[in-house]
């Protein structure tokens, strides 16, 4: 078996290989693995990639993208309204893509771009409906257009065989319901926004129903098939199951809560409570012991944790008064917990010492290919093996729990001001009212913190969100009394209370969220300062500076990441890594709505767009990080990354979100994590969307620039699979 086969799955290592780097990390913190040779085992298990992997990862990354951005040219093409062109000239325009498409699939068929090809080819049938529904006014409602584009993608997913075209599949029969009887009844935004489904007819809002359920048990009975059968078959892939039964589970979830509160204008669905019982139960008992599977057992826990705050909610909607309030907050408290404490239950019950979702067969293999090549011994193995995996928890159960401390926190806080209320510290408050309640919060979370325990964690995580918020809004009051300055004096008393926070609280999630909290308010802070004192050439250079070094002291956080796991900074790798990432993230979508976010929180004398000076300094970031590696460290791949810089830099030069997007893609890569690469693709995605409903100039421009795009990014591919260099000998080169 060759290095590649041992731990990678061509464009992306396997989670087998993902998960084993990560233990590595351990015995490099414990000092019994050297940098240099986990570095190796880095190289070895395809985690870090060389020229042969990252020629795999771009060419279907960018021919994907490319693709797309196409497709979204020809929609938006059609959705500009040009009446001076001739109606034949319309429809060649639109169905030349469709065309060329169906021509790539065809010659490539064998390949992955003619998987990438086959979804855009589905995805432009529907511009061409479009087209002809605005042609010829032939007075159908958009329903039609959805069914006669779900009567498209349902064969190319027959053929195709892919969950994306099956997904897309579904997604569109959905929308082809909900449409209808959306027009047959009210208006789409009047029947999603407000009443869910409530103004539908009963009997087809029960048969829509049961059919959701039996397409997710469909689904099911044949992903079981195929995992025992041929677990690398595409139906074994458990994404798709998880998407159709969190959707089931919202729909169920807001009907019944509107049951139990009251709070809907339609008659009650007692058959849908009752369905919604039969769901959980029947899904309990499957993915508990038929066939375990956390994430779904996460998603019935939020849906009854979400059910059970209206119960909690609707007992005491009579009676608001200081005691019912200080019961409701206690009770939900309670109730929360209680669900967090239960999921973190079947975490260790399910799973007991395993790692969620990574196969132990497959771990075996690759940590036997590893002592064979001499890169473990026996004893780091064995010290790998009696790790207790219980504290490891998978992405969705952390986002949960995360969520679960916000709203803990929040009630924390009200119960704190219930209770200053009750003393009567309230009827003078001061700074000090908040102060020193919110540094008791904190002690007590730093206690909870610092012993062992997952469920621990999580309440402590709870009073420190609480502790943290009490602490900023308190030192707020004590600089600003007057609020004349709110949201730039909040941001500037902010700053020191998160990084003092960060450094005393021992969580790696509470110190994420910190990270990105100071690094979205590091640079906020900055521009706002910047634009009160300083001329406007002035003001953009110094906040693109500030952005730069940012993004440089990340850069150097990346590399330099399993040298630091060694020293007393190892558990400050993990926020940093990913909490600059996000504050990044957030400052971009913030950038897009400047004047609204100004004119919201504060109105100063003058500004210049927060987006302007966060894309230069991500350019320069990026460039200048790069640079430094390929002059001074000289790195094997250093060249690759210094091309992508500058073309991830030109793109964030004109739209900040889309050249951080790019650069987190092939940041994903990098560390081998698919879940990385699944969230900056969501990122990519609702940036994308945002920027362009925001975009000042015409559709026409809109879709040129797409066309353009999407040409640049597919000769980008053409451009990776011809010139990197795919040697083998070269792949894991120590880095």
């Amino acid at each position: 078996m060759t290095q590649i086969e041992a731990g990678s799955k061509e464009w992306m290592p396997s989670r087998a290989a993902e998960f084993l780097c990560r233990q590595t990390e351990r015995l490099v913190k414990g000092r019994s693995l050297t940098p240099a040779e986990c570095q190796r085992i880095y190289d070895f298990c395809g985690v870090r990639p060389g020229y042969l992997q990252w020629q795999k990862f771009l060419v279907p990354l960018l021919s994907l993208l490319g693709l797309l951005s196409l497709v979204a040219g020809a929609v938006f093409f059609v959705a500009w309204n040009w009446a001076n062109m001739p109606k034949m000239a319309k429809f060649a325009l639109a169905e030349l893509l469709v065309v060329a498409l169906a021509v790539l699939v065809w010659w490539r068929w064998y390949d992955g771009l003619a998987r990438s090809a086959l979804l855009a080819t589905g995805l432009s049938f529907g511009a061409l409906f479009a087209l002809y529904g605005q042609i010829y006014q032939t007075g159908a409602d958009s329903w039609e257009l959805f069914r006669a584009w779900l009567f498209v993608f349902l064969p190319l997913a027959l053929i195709a065989r892919q969950n994306s075209l099956w997904f897309c599949t579904w997604l569109l029969a959905s929308l082809t319901f909900q449409l209808y009887y959306a027009t047959v009844s009210m208006s789409m935004l009047d029947s999603t926004v407000f009443d869910g489904l409530d103004y539908f007819p009963t009997t087809a809002l029960y048969g829509y129903l049961i059919v959701q359920v039996l397409c997710l048990v469909t689904r099911e009975v044949l992903a079981l098939r195929a995992i025992k059968h041929n677990p690398q078959s595409w139906l074994a892939s458990r994404w798709f199951s998880r998407v159709m039964a969190a959707f089931l589970l919202l729909m169920l979830t807001s009907i019944v809560a509107g049951n139990v509160s009251g709070w809907r204008y339609g008659n009650p669905h007692p058959f849908v409570t009752a369905l919604w019982l039969v769901v959980l139960l029947a899904g309990y008992f499957f993915y508990r012991y038929r066939h375990p599977d956390l994430c779904m057992l996460t998603l019935g826990t939020v849906s009854l944790a979400a059910v059970g705050c209206v119960l909690i909610m609707q007992m005491f909607d009579s009676s608001y008064d200081l005691g019912g309030l200080f019961m409701l907050g206690c009770l939900m408290a309670l109730w929360l917990a209680g669900c967090g404490a239960l999921m973190l239950y079947w975490r260790r019950k399910l799973y007991e010492r395993q790692p969620v979702e990574v196969s132990s067969t497959e771990m075996a293999v690759l940590t036997e290919q590893l002592r064979r090549h001499n890169l473990l011994t026996q004893t780091q193995t064995e010290e790998i093996q009696q790790f207790d995996h219980s504290s490891h928890l998978p992405w969705y159960l952390r986002l949960t729990l995360g969520i679960g401390g916000w709203v803990a926190a929040m009630i924390i806080l009200l119960l704190l001001v219930l209770v200053l209320y009750v003393i009567g510290l309230l009827n003078d408050p001061s700074a000090a009212t908040v102060i020193i309640p919110a540094l008791i919060l904190a002690f007590i979370a730093g206690g909870l913190l610092r012993v062992q325990g997952v469920s621990k964690h999580h309440i402590g995580l709870a009073w420190a969100i609480a502790a943290t918020c009490g602490l900023c809004f308190g030192f707020y009051i004590l600089f600003d009394p007057g609020w004349e300055m709110s949201f730039l004096v909040g941001s500037l008393c902010s700053l020191p209370v998160l990084a003092v926070m960060a450094l005393a609280m021992p969580d790696r999630t509470f110190r994420f969220m910190a990270i990105t909290a100071l690094t979205f308010l590091l640079i906020l802070s900055g521009n706002l300062l910047a634009g009160m004192y300083l001329p406007p050439v002035i003001r953009f250079w110094a906040v693109s500076a500030l952005v730069a070094v940012i993004v440089i002291f990340w850069l150097w956080i990346i590399r330099e990441q399993i040298n630091l796991k060694a020293t007393s900074w190892a558990e400050a790798v993990f926020p940093l890594l990913w909490g600059i990432p996000s504050g990044l993230i957030l400052q971009c979508f913030s950038g897009i709505n400047t004047a609204l976010l100004f004119d919201f929180f504060w109105r100063p004398e003058g500004y210049f767009t927060l987006s302007l000076g966060t894309g230069a300094g991500i350019a320069a970031g990026l460039m200048l990080g790069c640079l430094y590696q390929t002059v001074v460290k000289k790195t094997a791949t250093a060249s690759l990354f210094l091309v992508a810089a500058v073309l991830c830099g030109a793109a964030a030069f004109y739209a900040p979100g889309i050249g951080l997007g790019m650069w987190l893609l092939l940041m994903a890569r990098y560390q081998g994590s698919q879940g990385v690469l699944a969230a900056s693709g969501c990122f990519l995605a609702l940036y994308v969307i945002d920027w362009y409903y925001f975009l000042g100039v015409s559709l026409l421009h809109k879709s040129l620039l797409m066309f353009v795009t999407g040409l640049v990014l597919l000769a980008l591919a053409f451009t990776a699979k011809k010139l990197i260099p795919a040697h083998k000998e070269d792949a894991y080169a120590n880095r």
